[in-house]
């Protein structure tokens, strides 16, 4: 099981990402193949400004997997996911703009050949892994917990390829698959302010509280986020309501934690709401 990684910009400081990451590929034998010299997508606001530079930044993380003989870019970024889709459509339907990509990218001996695949993590532990392979080292106290998925805005729509868009059940139905108990809430999609939350933090206040409340309201232990952004905010952003503060991991350290591993492997110690008992 061999991907083409992008990591991403904020993958390194998000709170045990990495680790976890690396610790449940390397127990299923997973191998992500980082691709070398990447530069940041541009995320999804630098569309807005200028579409075109917005593509050559996407387009040469593309070239340069494709130079590596990578067929498919998987990224743990809700951002970065978009983006890429985004930029992988236009340049698939537009030959024109493709071609003038590619003009750009020849300056550094690079070029685009046809389409490539962009995943995200979740899609790859989901679908392409036996579901029994979470049974194995299983604890057996994973089922006294209620996770609520959190999607953020980016994972399902616009496309809705890997789920519904407005009611998508994948993070629910892996969460199950782990071993935790899963609970429906109507929050799952809303917007966290995402990097709007740093500059008008005061505005952003609201969207995270509703977030929060939602998932208070509906009895969660803990809340599983599968973007960076939105993990932060929701880890970081809590504290300010009054409300009895809820863990807010990766996916992937629920992940780690139903493969049996240590929490100091999957970077537990580095979310601002600790996990506790689990």
């Amino acid at each position: 099981m061999k991907y083409g990684f992008y990591s991403g910009c904020s993958y390194g400081s998000a709170a045990g990402y990495s680790e976890s990451v690396d610790a449940v590929s390397r127990a299923l034998g997973i191998e992500l193949v980082e691709i070398s010299d990447w530069n940041c997508c541009g995320a999804t606001a630098f569309f807005s400004v200028n579409e075109f530079k917005a593509l050559a930044l996407a387009a040469r993380n593309f070239a340069l997997a494709q130079a590596h003989g990578l067929k498919e870019i998987v990224t743990i970024c809700n951002a970065c996911y978009t983006t890429f889709r985004k930029a992988n459509q236009i340049l698939t339907d537009n030959p024109k703009k493709l071609s003038r990509i590619n003009a750009v990218l020849a300056q550094e001996g690079l070029s685009i050949e046809g389409s490539i695949a962009v995943r995200h993590y979740l899609d790859v532990l989901y679908n392409d892994l036996p579901a029994d392979v979470w049974a194995r080292k299983r604890p057996n106290n994973l089922k006294d917990y209620t996770v609520a998925g959190y999607y953020g805005c980016q994972l399902t729509r616009p496309w809705g390829d890997i789920d519904v868009p407005e009611h998508p059940m994948i993070l629910e139905r892996f969460i199950e698959r782990l071993g935790f108990n899963f609970v429906e809430h109507s929050a799952t999609t809303l917007c966290c302010g995402a990097f709007h939350a740093v500059s008008y933090a005061k505005e952003c206040r609201p969207l995270i509280s509703r977030i929060i409340r939602e998932v208070h309201l509906k009895g969660a232990d803990m809340v599983a986020a599968v973007c960076p952004l939105c993990q932060f905010n929701l880890d970081a952003g809590q504290q300010m309501f009054g409300l009895h503060p809820v863990p807010v991991p990766f996916f992937t350290q629920l992940a780690g934690i139903a493969l049996g591993m240590k929490p100091a492997d999957l970077g537990l110690k580095k979310l601002l709401v600790p996990l506790r008992g689990v």
